[in-house]
């Protein structure tokens, strides 16, 4: 028997049924059949039960529901969304981007709702974010996207900068130069979360099947190892693990987050870091760290980029693997006083991260398929607000979402193997030489210049 509880410290912390729902078994009907258990499919059910209850709405996991990103992740649940900050300083797209911007923000406080209403028990806090400025070039890059956000209406109360005073009573755990605080953001145990959503929806009507793994999709169908579905409408909300299916190799590639939690951190040792409203944390750097305080006192901390040849996901990582070493490091240079903290968890999981680093939703023009996804990592509270567009659209009614091109649209595809190893390994390394020359007081135009052209944000 597989044991999930060693496979995400999400899913040893708190008490859940972790038994997989049983298949879909025959020829089973629905009005809308969607493929994968994740948030994205998850809240696309959640917000066309909302609007109409009647629905009949089936959905197939492959795994178990929470198996994939949205179980594995770094529990942050941001009013943020992969390439938004480069599209607010677009004139074409500004004012579009804006709404979005608001509409994000939103999603948050909806998440925080939802929640509630539903009873779902997943530790979820309105925190904040802290960007943190290690070094002189990061508080450079910090004030610049405050400029940005200023630029276009957003004010502290939206976002605010810290000077280093301001910061150090955030977090004390060492010296920062300053922090860009992101107010609409939240704290959460994402495998609570997913789980509970699930029983949320079944609570509403919607049925799971979880090791039902697609093996033909199509306007109208989904077929499984053991049965199939058939549907007026499909969605496929698969993320990182799109390129199992036939025909979607290239559209998302599998970006691997990898994280750690520390034993639960003693009293004393807190008064040394701060953190007491839960904030999450990270820094400027290239290669993306991020941490939290979980609520039973530990710190969980994370960092992406492992990519593996073929557009491979991987759900299983030895404990050995370099890269949870890596990622110690990177939460001791922010952290040091975690230095002689046992690591007690140590996982992975592969997140979808599409060609122009941009999410989208949609109806795909050649397959009648629907979709949405290509969240980079951003999915807890993008998936809720794709969800709602997407079943805005699915059920023919106005969305204001339509109207912006940057997430209404196909996905593009990424480059041929092994094109695509050799890019992404190469950004990849010119971020990690970049960030080292940085720490070590220098730096490397080359890595830097390499790294920013081919690595949207």
């Amino acid at each position: 028997m597989r044991d999930y509880r060693q496979e995400s410290f999400w899913f040893t912390n708190g008490e859940m049924d972790l038994s997989p729902r049983p298949p879909l078994l025959g020829d089973q009907r629905a009005d809308v059949g969607i493929v994968g258990g994740g948030f994205g499919g998850l809240w696309t059910a959640y917000a066309l039960k909302q609007r109409d209850p009647g629905l009949e709405i089936a959905i197939c996991e492959s795994d178990i529901v929470g198996a994939g990103a949205s179980g594995r992740n770094g529990g942050w649940c941001m009013g943020a969304l992969s390439g938004l900050p480069g599209l607010l300083q677009d004139p074409r797209h500004a004012a579009g981007a804006v709404g979005l911007q608001r509409r994000m923000f939103a999603a948050v406080a909806e998440i925080g709702k939802t929640v509630a209403d539903e009873k779902i028990d997943c530790d979820f806090r309105e925190s904040g974010a802290l960007r943190l400025a290690s070094l002189p070039e990061h508080l450079a890059a910090i004030e610049k996207s405050l400029q940005n956000f200023r630029r276009v209406g957003f004010d502290s109360s939206d976002f605010a900068f810290l000077n280093e005073t301001e910061v150090a009573r955030k977090i004390h755990s060492r010296q920062f130069l300053g922090a860009l605080y992101a107010r609409h953001s939240a704290v959460l145990n994402p495998g609570k979360l997913v789980r509970g959503l699930a029983t949320a929806l079944e609570r509403m009507g919607v049925r799971i099947f979880e090791d039902s793994r697609a093996t033909e999709i199509s306007a109208g169908r989904v077929v499984t190892a053991r049965g199939s579905l058939r549907a007026e409408k499909v969605v496929v909300a698969t993320e990182g693990y799109t390129p199992l299916l036939a025909g979607r190799k290239r559209r998302l590639i599998p970006v691997h987050s990898m994280m750690i939690a520390t034993a639960p951190i003693a009293p004393e040792i807190w008064q040394e870091i701060g953190l007491s409203g839960r904030e999450t944390f990270a820094d400027n750097r290239r290669i993306t760290v991020y941490g939290q305080r979980t609520a039973d006192h530990r710190i969980a901390f994370g960092g992406r980029g492992l990519y593996f040849f073929g557009s491979r996901p991987v759900s299983h990582f030895a404990a050995d693997n370099p890269a949870f070493g890596e990622v110690r490091r990177a939460m001791l240079s922010l952290v040091p006083q975690l230095r002689d903290v046992p690591i007690t968890h140590r996982w992975g999981g592969p997140l979808g991260v599409p060609r122009d680093w941009r999410p989208a939703y949609g109806v795909d023009d050649r397959s009648g398929v629907a979709f949405l996804g290509g969240f980079v990592g951003e999915g807890v509270a993008g998936a809720q607000l794709l969800g709602q567009a997407l079943a805005d659209q699915l059920l023919g009614r106005a969305n204001e979402l339509e109207a912006l091109p940057f997430l209404h649209k196909k996905f593009p595809n990424w480059e041929p193997e092994p094109l695509r190893w050799l890019g992404v390994s190469l950004v990849r390394r010119m971020g990690e030489v970049a960030d080292r020359a940085a720490f070590a007081g220098r730096r490397n135009r080359l890595a830097a210049a390499l790294f920013e052209k081919f690595a949207a944000r």
